[in-house]
């Protein structure tokens, strides 16, 4: 399948169509995406596979669930979109997020539940996804799991400079997983820094990203930042890709706890400009 080609829903089936928007933490689960039958068999746990199972518990059919993009295991959302296609005639919306709001566990939360086209496809229609990562510069009894407290001292100078090098259009290879047949181009519309208090927001906005990349770029960042790679190298290994920058960079990918999707657009959406603004849980 070609990377814009939409999935369309087979001629004569009788679908009702959803569009979710939902929040979870991600630190119990391997990711958005379902896993495989041999997985599930072993206990693996997903985003996708838990609210599968709340919908098959109420005896609804499920034809298709598909997420804006995968998160990586541990990596938590504020604002991921799915379409959900269930067997005709499906629940009206109010019904359906009774059902999500008594049956999933405390760590998933659907926000907003709207009946959509059949043909509204939540990854390929998005035109644009923001993700946040938190660095705490001081230890938290309160927010382990959302930040990755960094000990030692750092240049908040060098951290800007190296993650503004990742804006434009660039050929990620050196800071991504890629899937066979996958383009490792892509553009990064902006790549800002914010600091609030003893936090520093750092947020990323491009129309798509590849697996593992907006850990690896932070990671470059920061140990740019520590004075442990310099900002040559990060930029010569962003013009010039190659195996070995690769394995170098995926040792320094930040830790997932930080990580959040935060935004996903849809047609005349613009990412919003209070883009320095710390992450909105409520």
């Amino acid at each position: 399948m070609k990377p814009n080609q939409k999935v369309r829903p087979a001629k004569g089936a009788e679908r009702s169509a959803y569009r979710l928007l939902l929040e979870y933490d991600g630190s119990r689960y391997q990711g958005w995406q379902k896993q495989g039958e041999k997985q599930s068999a072993q206990g693996v746990r997903t985003v996708a596979g838990t609210l599968e199972r709340v919908l098959q518990q109420e005896g609804l059919r499920i034809l298709n669930l598909t997420g804006s993009g995968r998160t990586d295991g541990g990596v938590h959302a504020a604002g991921q979109v799915a379409h959900l296609h269930l067997g005709a005639p499906g629940p009206k919306p109010a019904e359906l997020r009774r059902i999500f709001d008594e049956k999933l566990p405390s760590d998933i939360a659907i926000r907003e539940i709207t009946p959509c086209p059949a043909s509204f496809h939540a990854r390929h229609d998005a035109t644009f996804r923001t993700y946040v990562y938190q660095i705490a510069m001081r230890r938290s009894a309160f927010v382990k799991p959302y930040v990755w407290w960094i000990k030692a001292p750092f240049s908040l100078e060098k951290l800007q400079e190296a993650w503004s090098s990742f804006e434009g259009m660039h050929d990620f290879s050196a800071f991504a997983d890629l899937e066979p047949g996958e383009s490792p181009k892509g553009h990064v519309r902006a790549c800002l820094l914010a600091k609030q208090g003893d936090l520093i927001i750092l947020r990323i906005t491009a129309g798509h990203f590849l697996r593992r990349q907006v850990r690896r770029m932070v990671g470059a960042a920061v140990q740019c930042a520590l004075g442990r790679e310099s900002l040559e190298r990060l930029r010569r290994d962003l013009a010039n890709p190659s195996p070995e920058a690769t394995l170098h960079w995926s040792e320094k990918a930040a830790p997932s706890s930080g990580l959040f999707l935060e935004r996903v657009g849809y047609g005349g959406d613009t990412p919003e400009d209070a883009s320095q603004a710390p992450l909105k849980l409520l």
